[in-house]
């Protein structure tokens, strides 16, 4: 009797559907000065929007209150607002022998702002949704896993160490001696203890923000990718004066500034609506309208599909 034919396992269809924003030539070739109006705008009223849900929020409330704080969401607005001065020094500088020199410290400035702007933009959205966070095992080991690195740390691994330490003593060797042990394990027992638990989320560094958003699916390549994020934080790094950087130009701080922005719209659609019998601010439903009369002249809404073949 033949054999059965081996059966070939059929690929999963899993469809995606999303929105997809076409950008529109008011929206690619918007300049500078009109990006950095929309991108305080933008911004603000994000802080605000969601300084006025997180008394909704249910869980978690010390938490949230600590940290989106009065006294956070009035310096994110104050970073906001203080992105526009370094272009309109520059456009206002006279002096053409110190124009150039000028301008590279402005474009320095220019990138520290958005680069803390963005470091803030995602602590901020983290912090509205703490409850998920804390939910989340991200860049944490497992108890099981931790206490075995540690038993081979500070057991057989150490062991190790101690005798190379005493062999390069006995010969007069240059290597491994005893201060540089103990730094090494002191250094490996301090990254095992990080690992027992989350970071708190103000001190969650960009590149590592960056890194658990996309990781964790909350951000997807689309419209901007991982990569267009974490170029905003290599040339935040240009504040280092003594090491060789590329600081781009004013125009690629254009394009990178939108990137934000797009961001920051995406975050206010994933922000939750209130109840319907609660009283909204003037100020709400202004800055909201507004802020969707301006989509409306950037942005060309199509419904797309996306199949994932598993």
């Amino acid at each position: 009797m033949g054999s059965e034919p081996i059966k070939q396992k059929q690929p999963q269809q899993k469809v995606h559907t999303y929105i997809l924003k076409e950008r529109t030539d008011a929206f690619k070739n918007m300049p500078l000065e009109e990006t950095l109006k929309w991108m305080v705008k933008f911004s603000c009223h994000m802080a605000s929007e969601i300084d006025f849900l997180k008394q909704f929020e249910s869980e978690y409330t010390k938490e949230v209150g600590e940290l989106l704080s009065e006294e956070t969401i009035q310096r994110y607005k104050g970073l906001a607002l203080s992105l526009q001065l370094p272009y309109t020094n520059y456009k206002a500088h006279a002096d053409a022998g110190t124009l150039e020199m000028l301008e590279q410290g402005l474009l320095v400035q220019s990138w520290s702002s958005l680069g803390s702007l963005l470091e803030s933009t995602l602590q901020m959205f983290l912090a509205f949704y703490y409850r998920f966070y804390k939910d989340s095992n991200w860049n944490t080991w497992n108890e099981e896993s931790i206490k075995q690195i540690e038993e081979k740390l500070m057991g057989e691994f150490k062991d190790s160490l101690e005798q190379i330490v005493k062999d390069n003593a006995a010969k007069g060797k240059k290597g491994l001696t005893n201060p540089i042990k103990k730094s090494f394990l002191s250094k490996a027992k301090y990254i095992l203890k990080q690992k027992e638990k989350l970071p708190s989320i103000e001190k969650i560094t960009l590149s590592d923000l960056l890194d658990f958003y996309f990781s964790e699916d909350i951000i997807k390549d689309g419209e901007y990718t991982k990569e267009d994020l974490q170029k905003v934080r290599d040339y935040r790094n240009a504040i280092h004066t003594f090491q060789k950087r590329i600081i781009g130009t004013w125009d690629e701080f254009n394009d990178y500034l939108k990137y934000v922005i797009l961001l920051i719209i995406e975050i206010l659609y994933r922000l939750p609506d209130p109840n319907p019998e609660v009283t909204f601010p003037e100020w709400y439903v202004t800055g909201k309208s507004q802020l969707i009369m301006q989509e409306k002249v950037w942005f060309n809404y199509h419904l797309a599909v996306n199949l994932d073949l598993k």
